[in-house]
């Protein structure tokens, strides 16, 4: 299944152990988390790599990735370890500007509670996990499609992206062009980007 992405500060990547591909957050195992900060020391080798905020971030996909120094990026990926430095395994990287530096820091504030009540506790030995809210719609109409995000959010009132791609078996991307034209329909706001609520 697809984990939420869960936000986080760099500097609580840092802090926090990695074990088992997930990083402890009071007592929490978060396998995927979105951190947002500044790009330094890129390495361009087999591999993509480079620091946000202190954060070792490496990029092992194909597609192209167009940063440079100093940029703010916004980086969802998953925490990994290898020789017993700890790492983010990039999936998806997008620069953005300065005033999304204090929107993260609400947003933060806002999901904190979301990741504390959710995230798998740590000390759990399953490894495997199920949400009731998991829906499979991936071979579904896109019509379809749109009308259960929407009943979702109906449901939830107010619900993040991350709240939402954990509960819909889509990629982030299809989730959000199904986002966007969602709103251009005007059946769906965005007040603050990430969070989502009927129009």
């Amino acid at each position: 299944m697809r984990y939420v992405a869960y936000k986080i500060y760099p500097e609580e990547f840092l802090k926090n152990e990695v074990v088992e591909n997930s990083l402890i957050i009071e007592g929490r195992k978060v396998r995927r988390v979105r951190i947002l900060g500044k790009v330094e020391n890129i390495n361009v080798g087999e591999i993509l790599s480079f620091y946000v905020d202190g954060v070792n971030v490496k990029y092992f996909e194909d597609k192209p990735v167009y940063i440079k120094e100093g940029d703010i990026v916004d980086v969802i990926g998953r925490p990994r370890t290898f020789n017993g430095d700890k790492y983010l395994m990039a999936e998806i990287i997008r620069v953005r500007d300065e005033k999304w530096v204090k929107l993260r820091d609400l947003e933060i504030k806002k999901t904190r509670k979301y990741l504390l009540e959710n995230a798998e506790l740590a000390d759990e030995e399953t490894e495997e996990e199920e949400f009731e809210e998991d829906i499979e719609i991936e071979n579904l109409d896109p019509e379809v499609i749109k009308e259960k995000i929407l009943s979702i959010i109906e449901k939830f009132g107010e619900i993040t992206f991350e709240e939402l791609s954990g509960m819909v078996r889509l990629s982030e991307e299809e989730l959000e062009k199904y986002l966007s034209e969602l709103i251009e329909s005007g059946d769906i706001l965005e007040p603050i980007p990430g969070v989502y609520k009927i129009q």
